[in-house]
């Protein structure tokens, strides 16, 4: 019937006008992938071998690297010019060093091998630092960041990482104000941990694989006595014993 006819050209018209709108979404949603992977066209990415001669010697600025991110730290020239204390990180990203103290053998970008608070350090030090205090200029191709300024698998999961250690940090410090910490005193003579009256130190294992020393009243005894893995007590301690050596 005609009737029938005109709602076939009309669901011709929609099928057609939803096929047009899908097409211009998937290619916006490509433009806006493509345009957030290669970075704003004028940032720049730096080769390793560019970010070298910027070492306030071969050019009069200095720029650094840290987590794939460029700065000019030529405002902090008394600490990372030539002859200063800082100037091996200079024209360079150093990023495993800042977390090691290995200024020889670690000044480079590899972190693969740091732990996930080590990183979320790091991160720290990018934004409440550098970012805070110098300008930052561009990319470095390396381990985090390709030629074209997009994130490296390795950087995503540095991403993943430091993301996993804002949550065990939060869980950590719960930990904390639950079982209060160890006093502690170390020296070229002695190493100890000690609880307060009524409270026994054990090494407790905590959110993120770390272990720190925690004091338990010897009253929970459920708590207490949970399974050693999470509550260990100190190598030749007497389980008892308000002091230990570590």
């Amino acid at each position: 019937s005609p009737r029938r006819v005109t709602a076939n050209k009309n669901d011709e018209k929609f099928s057609a006008m939803k096929a047009a709108v899908l097409t211009t979404s998937v290619v916006a949603v490509v433009a806006v992938a493509v345009a957030l992977w290669q970075g704003s066209p004028k940032e720049r990415v730096f080769t390793k071998a560019e970010l070298a001669s910027y070492d306030g010697v071969n050019r009069p600025e200095i720029y650094m690297g840290i987590m794939g991110q460029v700065f000019d730290v030529s405002a902090g020239r008394q600490y990372y010019a030539k002859g200063e204390g800082y100037a091996f990180f200079a024209a360079c990203d150093g990023s495993k060093a800042f977390v090691t103290g290995d200024f020889e053998g670690d000044v480079h970008d590899d972190v693969s091998s740091l732990t996930q608070t080590q990183l979320h350090d790091l991160a720290t030090w990018v934004n409440g630092t550098y970012h805070a205090k110098y300008v930052y200029v561009g990319l470095l191709e390396g381990f985090f960041y390709d030629a074209r300024g997009k994130p490296t698998p390795n950087a995503t999961r540095v991403d993943e990482l430091i993301a996993r250690e804002k949550i065990d940090l939060v869980k950590r410090k719960d930990d904390e104000r639950k079982f209060s910490k160890c006093n502690a005193r170390r020296s070229k003579d002695e190493n100890i941990v000690w609880c307060d009256d009524g409270h026994v130190p054990r090494r407790r294992s905590v959110f993120g694989g770390q272990e720190r020393c925690a004091c338990f009243a010897t009253s929970n005894a459920d708590e207490l006595n949970k399974p050693p893995q999470n509550n260990l007590p100190y190598d030749n301690c007497p389980p008892l014993n308000s002091t230990c050596a570590r």
